[in-house]
């Protein structure tokens, strides 16, 4: 483990604190840093690794954690290992130097330097804002019981193709047809207590033919998305004209109640 090369400072010395250090770096940085330092004593550059520790460094520029976005969406942040510095650090902390030594006035920052950092900044704030909408959109959506639907349903977007229904133990969502001359439920969708979704195309049970009901309703989008397939779906008189099936009750997406 190296020494801190700053002047006074006693890091990883015998007897001093024991400190992470950081080289000081190669890039455009180097010269920033070699100013802070203000080493007098000796030419810095003829030093072969000369080091910094963490102690001359603001805490903003100290990295203790890192995050990453997993594939829904959200950031996780996990600690790291070891301390590292951030991209802009430079060193202005010296306690044991005179006052005017310490942090007196700031180092400019390179414009390729700031621009990192502006953009950095910019996609984390993207990155929240992202994560914080996907949670409220989630929340907003979730359901987790029969009360709780019931409480949603006045304020859910139905379209005028439904007729709402509620009833003790269940909510229907009806499509009445009166193209005959009497009216008829053609189509229906009910959603039980127990959150159990089916669907009626008049008496008959709807399975596939791109209508899919949903195990267990724990999400206003689903239903909202059933509501649609159901809506759209290709009636079996229609499917007759079409001469896509013989029969009513041989279409393989039909079931009797």
């Amino acid at each position: 483990m190296g020494r801190c090369c700053v002047p006074n400072c006693r890091g990883n010395y015998d007897g001093g604190p024991k400190v992470r250090v950081f080289s000081i770096p190669k890039d455009g940085r180097r010269a920033k840093w070699i100013r802070a330092i203000r080493r007098d004593d000796v030419d810095i550059e003829t030093l072969r690794d000369p080091k910094v520790c963490e102690l001359h460094f603001k805490p903003e520029y100290l990295r203790t954690t890192t995050s990453y976005t997993d594939h829904n969406g959200t950031t996780i942040e996990v600690a790291m290992g070891l301390t590292r510095l951030s991209q802009d650090a430079v060193p202005t902390v010296f306690p044991n130097s005179p006052s005017c030594l310490s942090d007196c006035a700031p180092v400019r920052e390179e414009p390729e330097s700031k621009r990192k950092r502006l953009e950095d900044q910019q996609l984390q704030e993207a990155i929240q804002l992202s994560v914080e909408s996907h949670e409220d959109e989630e929340r907003q959506n979730r359901v987790s019981s029969f009360e709780q639907l019931v409480s949603l349903v006045p304020g859910f977007p139905v379209s005028d193709f439904w007729i709402v229904k509620k009833l003790e133990n269940a909510i229907l969502f009806l499509h009445v047809d009166d193209k005959s001359g009497h009216p008829e439920v053609e189509r229906s969708v009910t959603v039980s207590s127990d959150m159990k979704v089916l669907a009626f195309w008049k008496n008959v049970k709807l399975c596939g033919g791109g209508v899919s009901a949903p195990d267990f309703l724990d999400d206003m989008r689903t239903l909202q998305a059933f509501l649609d397939s159901v809506e759209h779906y290709k009636a079996p008189d229609a499917c007759e004209k079409d001469k896509k099936t013989g029969s009513l009750f041989s279409a393989p997406f039909l079931t009797s109640g």
